[in-house]
């Protein structure tokens, strides 16, 4: 899981600004730089994390 250090120490491109929790998506790009990854299996693999730890059922594949 990823989060943000709010409301404190915003991440880089919003350095000085209040830190809130939609500055998320800048600490993943970061994440997945250093481990050397598409930023999507970052998303993957967090968002599966996510639903491990709170025990959510599986979503149901939308329809067209």
């Amino acid at each position: 899981m990823i989060e943000t250090d709010c409301p404190f120490l915003a991440p880089v491109p919003q350095r000085g600004q209040r830190n809130e929790p939609a500055f998320v998506a800048h600490v993943a790009a970061q994440v997945a730089q250093l481990r050397g990854i598409p930023l999507p299996e970052l998303a993957h693999q967090t968002t599966q994390n996510a639903f491990e730890l709170f025990k959510l059922p599986p979503l149901e594949p939308s329809s067209p």
